[in-house]
């Protein structure tokens, strides 16, 4: 094999007619993007879960209230926030404020044992982290023993329709 490139042997893989990079790369982030359609297409869904909808504005005005959060909080541009979180709203308005103030997103699978989110919460400096109130023991039991000093709890049930609410709470 002599590939055309050492530095990049994949690129030899790639099918014909594919580029090799993907510049002129926009100068613009997703940020930037949800700002744009918060404002042109303020009433169009951006999430849709379990049959409630945000809107582009919702997830900004709610995204903003939770980069403010995490500012108040003490949460600064280079800081690394965690999400254990599933597929829900939450974890896109986490993301996007945390994008917000400048810090680093850092997706944790939601099946980890206390164990598997001990290494990953300790090794990388991680001080704040976003998790569902069912994982909230579990992130406290390990807390003294991770750079972690703030813990933020949210609820599944907060972006339910009230039907499956009122029979999440009876379960």
């Amino acid at each position: 094999m002599n590939p055309r490139n050492p530095l990049a042997p994949w690129l030899d893989h790639y099918d014909a007619g594919v580029p090799a990079t993907l510049a002129p790369y926009p100068n613009r982030t997703l940020v930037d993007y949800l700002n744009d359609f918060a404002r042109d297409r303020p009433d169009r869904p951006a999430i849709l879960f379990k049959g409630t909808t945000i809107t582009y504005e919702g997830l900004e005005r709610l995204s903003d209230a939770c980069a403010s959060a995490f500012t108040e909080l003490g949460v600064r541009p280079g800081d690394r926030i965690a999400l254990l979180l599933p597929n829900c709203p939450q974890f896109l308005i986490a993301q996007f404020a945390a994008w917000k103030v400048g810090a680093i997103v850092a997706p944790l699978n939601p099946t980890y044992t206390e164990r598997e989110l001990e290494g990953p919460l300790r090794d990388h400096g991680i001080e704040t982290i976003v998790v569902l109130t069912r994982f909230y023991q579990q992130v406290k039991h390990l807390q003294a023993r991770t750079p972690l000093t703030r813990v933020i709890a949210t609820n599944i049930k907060e972006y339910f329709p009230a039907a499956l609410r009122f029979f999440h709470n009876r379960a």
